[in-house]
């Protein structure tokens, strides 16, 4: 038979028991939401640059094709391989960075499975590994950020560079043409 003091203190600790429960499936339930929903972001914000400079890409091997005569060996010519350069350097960041969200993301997980659990408050606490696994997951999602950004900077300048020939084609055909000798 308990006493009403260890009765109480039983009670207790039957309490503490069902929060630090609680807390552990919150932790666990954490780690898979985060997980899908950063995922799902992720993909559409890089997958979006990269069907751009793609089609950019389509695009101006099309416009080089039907301009060759205009473009080839002027000018013009390096107006062309500047964009594609830019285009497929675009392609490139994007193909990238979903490979550092990715890394970037089981740096979070295996940083949350470092985490202690514990039966007192607080129940969930941080390790030295946890805190380092987070810090190296940071850093790779900089990392994928910016590539994701220089994507789309890269897709811009394609198309200034892109610009930059059409205008030139566009200016070559109003010049008088010289008749050259056959």
């Amino acid at each position: 038979m308990l006493t009403p003091e260890e009765e109480h203190r039983r009670q207790q600790l039957e309490w503490l028991r069902g929060d630090a429960h609680i807390a552990h499936e919150a932790q666990r339930k954490s780690m898979g939401d985060n997980l899908g929903i950063v995922g799902s972001f992720s993909t559409a914000a890089m997958r979006a640059p990269a069907l751009a400079a793609a089609g950019a890409i389509a695009a101006l091997l099309g416009f080089f094709s039907a301009n060759y005569r205009a473009i080839s060996g002027t000018v013009g010519q390096q107006f062309f391989n500047d964009a594609l350069f830019l285009f497929a350097a675009s392609v490139l960041m994007t193909v990238l960075a979903p490979g550092l969200a990715y890394f970037s993301q089981y740096s979070f997980m295996w940083s949350l499975a470092k985490e202690e659990l514990h039966w007192e408050r607080p129940f969930v606490r941080s390790t030295k590994a946890a805190k380092r696994l987070n810090a190296v997951g940071v850093a790779i999602q900089v990392l994928a950020v910016f590539f994701t950004l220089s994507s789309i900077v890269l897709l811009v300048l394609g198309g200034i560079s892109f610009l930059h020939l059409a205008r030139y084609v566009s200016e070559v055909g109003t010049l008088p043409q010289i008749a050259v000798p056959v």
